[in-house]
């Protein structure tokens, strides 16, 4: 028998929704820094339907939060935590870069799993509160964020020159 839940425990909300409902926390005024705004801290949100978790971005150096849907399952991995398991990849997920964007596997992430849902904002300051004791990590995925824009910006330049140079049209 097919099942009939929509969302998250059947309420219809996603994970960002349902995360920001028993938080408290505020939408973030752009998807690129983050899916909620906990304590002037972003927070990023994700949804798994299976064991992998999709474009996990280290360089952000915020918490990141994993809705694991078949178990009904929440994760809250501090921020250096991330960096540190993303750091053991060769490349990253569609890039070079593993600090850009990665996958995890859910079930690796045991240590960080939430008894309870209500317990989700307390893990949260948490992982916060964790991840600020290690500044050094925090500024080296600045660098690690500057140098990949700054390595776009240059990569962009040369080959539109090369373009413009060998007169190729597309």
């Amino acid at each position: 028998m097919a099942s009939t839940k929509v969302g998250i425990s059947g309420g219809g909300l996603s994970a960002e929704d349902r995360y920001r409902l028993v938080t408290g926390a505020a939408k973030s005024p752009r998807a690129g820094l983050g899916d909620a705004v906990l304590a002037d801290t972003y927070v990023e949100v994700k949804k798994a339907s299976a064991a992998t978790l999709n474009q996990v971005r280290a360089v952000k150096y915020i918490p990141l939060v994993a809705y694991h849907e078949p178990t009904d399952t929440w994760y809250v991995v501090p921020a250096h935590v991330v960096v540190c398991l993303v750091s053991t990849k060769t490349r990253g997920q569609h890039t070079e870069n593993p600090f850009e964007s990665a996958t995890l596997n859910v079930f690796a992430l045991g240590k960080y799993k939430v008894a309870a849902e209500r317990d989700l904002k307390k893990a949260t300051l948490a992982a916060i509160a964790e991840a600020a004791k290690y500044p050094e990590m925090q500024n080296a995925m600045a660098r690690v964020l500057a140098e990949s824009k700054a390595l776009a910006e240059r990569s962009i330049a040369d080959v539109t020159a090369l373009i413009s140079k060998l007169k190729v049209v597309p």
